[in-house]
């Protein structure tokens, strides 16, 4: 029953997603999915507002086939230019690179269509498995980073994460990927979640679980006073906190991070299994 709330909750939150956010779920199993994806789209359908979906874990054409299963009429949604699916090779890497500027361009132009057939908005799914396939997971990131939290314009989106491709991700890329988003979806955690304070206090929980009160105390004060690293600087630069603790206490560092990730992992149910999303 609890399970069953925790689903509940986490669609109707995607279904209401606010209108500019930039999401990111993490998803144990394509099942789960197809559920929160399509119920994101759907609830945007039933609002006036079109979609587009980026396919890479899946092929476009499993998805056209979910999404029928769904209660999706994809051809007549396609027909109508309210909805576009179409393959990561022809929006994310093209010829093996990752094409930031084909990115934002088709982006733009997918909103400039949907304007001008008269709907509200445009909902935004990417799955994002290609780039761990194709070693491009700091393009990834960066790209991530320079959409930001929000979009100016009536634009929402919710990029899809496998649990196991996220838990692979180097700390401080794992660090700027939440950073990136506005709202961080999983199976039980749905929320708007601004990263520098609540990095800060999962911080201070993981250094006072290991060092206790003053030795958290002291490797602080040590870090500002040999890297200047005050606490709004550790908030809005994790990885300039790593460097400087890899730089104070060596290999000690690696122990810090790692249980700093792994925290934000339990605090937001990202993967608490690792199960495999293979169908």
């Amino acid at each position: 029953m609890h399970q069953r709330s925790n689903s509940d909750k986490t669609l109707n939150y995607v279904r209401n997603l606010e209108v500019g956010n930039h999401g990111t779920f993490f998803y144990e199993s394509l099942h789960e999915k197809h559920e929160v994806l399509f119920n994101f789209l759907q609830a945007g359908f039933q609002k006036g507002e079109g979609a587009i979906y980026v396919a890479s874990h899946e092929t476009s054409k499993q998805i056209r086939r979910h999404m029928e299963d769904f209660g999706l009429n994809v051809k007549s949604l396609e027909r109508d230019g309210v909805l576009r699916i179409v393959d990561y090779y022809d929006w994310y890497i093209i010829d093996g690179e990752v094409n930031t500027s084909h990115m934002m361009e088709s982006g733009l132009r997918m909103f400039d269509e949907t304007a001008e057939i008269g709907l509200k908005g445009l909902r935004g799914c990417g799955e994002v498995a290609c780039f761990f396939e194709h070693g491009k997971e700091k393009e990834l990131v960066d790209y991530e980073l320079m959409i930001g939290r929000r979009f100016d314009l009536p634009v929402t989106a919710l990029c899809a994460y496998d649990v196991n491709h996220a838990k692979s991700l180097e700390e401080k890329l794992f660090f700027n990927l939440i950073k990136a988003h506005g709202s961080v979806v999983t199976s039980s955690f749905a929320r708007q979640v601004k990263f520098e304070p609540f990095f800060l206090t999962i911080k201070e929980e993981v250094l006072e679980t290991l060092l206790g009160e003053m030795g958290k105390e002291t490797l602080l004060r040590m870090l500002y006073e040999h890297h200047s690293l005050t606490p709004h600087k550790i908030a809005e630069d994790p990885g300039a906190f790593i460097e400087g603790l890899e730089r104070l206490i060596g290999s000690g560092a690696k122990v810090i991070t790692k249980l700093l990730v792994k925290q934000i992992h339990s605090k937001m149910g990202i993967g608490k299994t690792a199960q495999s999303s293979s169908i």
